[in-house]
């Protein structure tokens, strides 16, 4: 194709832009001219269109260029098991990224001058496209994020015009629902972990849709929130069920972002879209508390987090000195003598103070595991056979995992 032919095909894609068609649209328009497959992506390498049974809408790829000299554009782009040699042209206006076209390589003998000339021409069609798009978006996002602002804030009285305004978008808060919040250990905003959260929304998109849910979905710097709707007839239903939502979350982010620890925290479920910003803060905490109490809060539901919670909104230096007066005999006790008293007495109420799965767990005869509880006893003055100082004990332990750093000191 020559220059002439390039330029006429750059017309036409244009003339579909001003018909009102969409990305998808100029993406087969293209790939019908150039009998090549096509991929369009944004910035962050998400598939918007593509011609390529392969790579569907809303899955990311990988791209790597490939080092020849005849083709500075040729890259080798992944998706799963599908590899694929494609050409890469950046989408960009004013020095803006706005997304990326891939021309995919499936002819040995195809002419890589004249596949340079059309991408060149369809990116900047794109770029068009892309820009328009864009624009759209972040303006009806600006209505939709100031509305889930005022509503994760509690910043909206009526219930009625909730429900009113949620109905604009498609969304029924009339039914009873509850917030969940993701977020990534040591996220930076202004490095390039924002592409994570990119790549963390469309996970929990597609598992929603997976499960068929439409909940409302957002994402606020660090975090991406859901609301989701109750869709289960019991409470304990409900709660297995949205086990099961966020563990196929936390399994898909960890297939793609295997380097990064994901936490999650879950709020009760509300019946008045008013108290949604309730279900908001509880998710955050239990999400905080997930972090504090690490393995011992597989899922974080707020619900479930007993005397923990209480703990949690305590003033930092009761709790310490209460961990100190509780258990600080033996942790000064197993500094000076080497020994490891305070773990023994931790597993032996995490098993129900059961002194045989206790001394199984631990690995140790019984009659041992008998005389290291006899020397906690005495070393703490306590009776472990007393109700009220086996609870004692326990909130002791929950306040080490609250504010260790602060015990500490």
């Amino acid at each position: 194709m020559d220059i002439h032919g390039v330029q006429k095909l750059q017309s036409g894609l244009l003339r579909i832009i001003a018909e009102g068609a969409g990305v998808a649209d100029i993406a087969e328009a293209l790939t019908k001219v150039i009998d090549a497959p096509v991929i369009v992506t944004n910035e962050f390498h998400k598939i918007i269109a593509s011609t390529h049974e392969a790579y569907p809408r809303h899955s990311f790829i990988r791209s790597n260029q490939i080092e020849r000299s005849n083709n500075p554009g040729l890259c080798r782009i992944n998706l799963g098991s599908n590899i694929n040699e494609a050409y890469s042209f950046p989408s960009y206006i004013k020095n803006e990224t706005l997304g990326f076209l891939y021309i995919i390589e499936e002819k040995a003998d195809s002419d890589s001058t004249t596949i340079q000339r059309v991408g060149e021409a369809a990116s900047l069609v794109f770029a068009v496209q892309l820009a328009k798009e864009k624009e759209f978006s972040l303006s009806e996002k600006r209505y939709i994020d100031a509305f889930l602002f005022d509503l994760l804030y509690g910043n909206m009285e009526s219930g009625k015009d909730i429900i009113s305004r949620g109905e604009l978008w498609g969304w029924d808060l009339s039914q009873p629902q509850c917030v969940l919040v993701f977020e990534f250990d040591d996220y930076d905003y202004f490095s390039g972990d924002k592409e994570l959260i990119e790549v963390l929304f469309d996970s929990v998109q597609s598992v929603m849709n997976e499960l068929g849910e439409k909940p409302v979905l957002t994402k606020k710097k660090g975090e991406v929130i859901a609301i989701l709707f109750k869709s289960k007839d019991s409470y304990q239903e409900q709660s297995d069920y949205t086990k099961l939502l966020t563990d196929k979350v936390k399994n898909l982010v960890q297939t793609r972002i295997p380097s990064r620890t994901l936490r999650l925290g879950i709020g009760r479920i509300y019946k008045n879209p008013k108290e949604i910003f309730r279900s908001y803060q509880e998710a955050k905490v239990a999400l905080e508390l997930g972090k504090l109490m690490d393995s011992r809060l597989r899922t974080p539901f707020f619900d479930k987090l007993g005397v923990t919670k209480i703990l949690y909104n305590h003033d930092r230096q009761e709790l310490a000195e209460l961990y100190k007066e509780t258990l600080g005999d033996l942790e000064r006790y197993d500094l000076v003598q080497k020994t490891d008293l305070l773990k023994t007495l931790e597993t032996f109420l995490a098993n129900r103070c059961d002194l045989k799965e206790t001394a199984k767990v631990s690995y140790v005869h019984p009659n041992t595991l008998r005389y290291r509880l006899k020397k906690i006893e005495e070393i703490l003055a306590i009776n472990l056979d007393d109700f009220d100082t086996k609870l004692d004990l326990m909130v002791a332990f929950k306040i080490k995992y609250l504010k260790a750093s602060e015990i500490e000191k």
